[in-house]
């Protein structure tokens, strides 16, 4: 029997996969790194702008002949939103696209890995594709349970060098807001306003921002979470939202417990309690979150929120039997 062919194709900013807690995604590049090692007697492998420690080219030599298109996909919808890319960037990947993919998938079977629910089949769909003839299906970070990104627990705690309890941070935030979504239009997602409330009350708090935001000043932009980690090592609390979705988990909660910083939650963050333990974390108002971060004894509160959260983590190898398992169903449908 011939063997299928699985070609992973970056669609925008390229990924040269070298080490964990360098990109976003390194949670599935790993996950999809170790698959193709243990199952490359099974399948043919295929490259697009991505590469596993080479270069990441705009080569579509892998795409005609490809069964599956594995797409590792974060923030896809920020290039729907008017005026939010670079115009030179948009345009640059919009015409590879319509070079280099769309001519190649036309019945094939894409799958999305996906780390940011903003990034729907229906936008892949409709908007990437053109509503050309094929299959869409998503792997969800929160497929795995607990969420994938508790490989990113595991990447920190390798590459941490210390552990302090004089921290001299009290919040810090770091990635980006959710104000519009594709077309532009209000997403109904608060985090932007939260966010500025915060920075406005750091009178009574020393706070650091990283990402990119409309209302807050940060104090750098998005930096690799290798080089954040000593920030947070210095940091006592931090605060989780979600979007789209009250179930579902984040990265930053499993990056936050890595580096002993406590992660508060807006409102119904997680609401079925897979991984908020105790409703102390919870808040729904700025101010409700300086009171806590004020009145409660940070030492006491992670130590029992860390037990908690490790009572449930899976390690490296469950997480990767999870994923292969779900991966296999997907390339089987």
């Amino acid at each position: 029997m011939e063997r299928r062919k699985i070609t992973i194709a970056r669609l925008r900013s390229g990924i040269n996969y070298k080490e964990p807690l360098i990109d976003i995604l390194d949670s599935f590049c790993y996950l999809y790194h170790r698959f193709q090692n243990e199952n490359i007697d099974k399948f043919n492998f295929g490259y697009y702008n991505f590469g596993f420690n080479k270069a990441h080219r705009r080569d579509p030599k892998d795409m005609p002949d490809s069964d599956i298109i594995v797409i590792p996909s974060e923030n896809e919808f920020h290039y729907h939103i008017p005026n939010y890319i670079d115009p030179k960037n948009l345009e640059k990947s919009d015409t590879a696209i319509k070079e280099h993919i769309l001519p190649h998938i036309k019945g094939k079977h894409i799958i999305i890995f996906r780390s940011d629910r903003g990034d729907t089949a229906e936008l892949y769909k409709e908007k990437v594709f053109n509503n050309i003839d094929c299959k869409v299906s998503v792997l969800d970070e929160t497929d795995i349970p607990g969420n994938v990104h508790q490989l990113k627990y595991h990447f920190i705690q390798d590459i941490k060098q210390y552990q302090t309890n004089n921290k001299k941070y009290k919040f810090s935030y770091w990635g980006t807001e959710k104000r519009r979504d594709v077309g532009g239009v209000d997403s109904g997602d608060e985090r932007h306003t939260i966010l500025k409330q915060i920075q406005d009350g750091e009178g009574r708090f020393n706070t650091r921002f990283y990402g990119r935001f409309s209302l807050v000043k940060r104090d750098s932009k998005s930096v690799p979470m290798a080089e954040l980690v000593p920030i947070l090592d210095d940091t006592q609390y931090t605060l989780c939202f979600n979007w789209k979705s009250d179930t579902a988990t984040t990265s930053r909660y499993h990056e936050a417990i890595a580096c002993d910083v406590i992660p508060m939650v807006w409102k119904n963050y997680d609401s079925t309690g897979i991984l908020v333990k105790d409703d102390w974390q919870r808040v729904s108002s700025v101010e409700e979150l300086h009171d806590k971060m004020t009145e409660h004894n940070y030492i006491n509160k992670i130590s029992s929120i860390t037990n908690s959260y490790k009572q449930s983590l899976l390690t490296k190898d469950e997480i990767y039997d999870s994923f292969e398992k779900k991966f296999l169903e997907l390339l089987n449908e």
